[in-house]
């Protein structure tokens, strides 16, 4: 990721001992809008980096699980925009793991400024799948017991809800061809992908310079892989939106969030 996490990381990360990562990142050009608005996109890549460093540093990144031939699979993600960063502002990220539950590991997000004012707080459900089947797997005794005990920390937000559909309001239609750049190591379109198509929807349909995106939900159904187009549905109402993004005549993901009620403008 562009501006990159600090060198302090391993460090903080053993003074915690291992609950808990804590980066900061130098807020770039390239991760805002045109507006000078941070993306949701770049938004869910910290979290996601966060969650990836975190992992490594406890020993189960994707080195570590593919020796089970697994692969760490984002399922669901919330997350709330309180405030709105500058350019090259400095901010500090967050990161730690839940209790895993039949295989389903919680992982909560909170970003904040300099002085320790939350700027996003975010929630996500990942599960390791078969890098052959690409099922995922119920349980992983040895990735579990890794887990350490974060009962202590404080959660920034909820466990992530299911995104749910805008009815009525402005409909728009496109079929999109993943390209390149859309795809992850993984090999199927990257989880923060359909936040920057909901974007370009957004930037030409709702007024995004003066009320930008305050609470994203999304909800991932099947991988979107390459060769195959992807049907992409936006909905808008007021101050709502929601994404559809359906391959082989079935729904892969769906996105759904609201913009702030009230004019806004970033480093307030």
């Amino acid at each position: 990721m562009a501006g990159g996490f600090s060198p302090g990381a391993r460090k903080n990360e053993a003074e915690n001992g291992m609950r808990q990562i804590e980066s900061t990142y130098k807020i770039l050009s390239s991760d805002c809008d045109r507006h000078g608005f941070w993306r949701m996109n770049s938004v869910m890549v910290l979290m996601q980096e966060l969650a990836g460093e975190h992992s490594i540093l406890l020993g189960c990144g994707r080195k570590d699980t593919l020796q089970f031939n697994a692969v760490w699979i984002l399922t669901r993600h919330e997350m709330v925009i309180d405030r709105y960063p500058e350019i090259a502002q400095t901010v500090v990220g967050k990161s730690f793991p839940g209790r895993p539950r039949r295989g389903i590991f919680p992982r909560y997000y909170l970003i904040e400024d300099g002085r320790g004012r939350p700027l996003a707080r975010g929630s996500s459900f990942w599960v390791l799948a078969d890098v052959n089947t690409r099922q995922m797997l119920p349980e992983c005794p040895p990735v579990t017991a890794l887990m350490p005990d974060t009962s202590g920390l404080t959660v920034p937000l909820h466990n992530p809800g299911a995104a749910e559909e805008v009815s009525g309001g402005l409909r728009r239609d496109v079929t999109w061809k993943p390209l390149f750049t859309d795809f992850d190591q993984n090999g199927h379109v990257n989880n923060t992908r359909a936040a920057d198509w909901a974007l370009c929807f957004l930037g030409e349909e709702a007024p995004i310079d003066k009320t930008p995106v305050h609470t994203l939900r999304v909800s991932y159904h099947r991988e979107l892989l390459p060769g195959n187009p992807v049907e992409l549905s936006f909905g808008l109402r007021e101050r709502a939106f929601s994404l559809r993004c359906d391959a082989l005549g079935e729904v892969a993901l769906r996105l759904s969030g609201t913009l702030y009620d009230r004019e806004i403008q970033p480093g307030e």
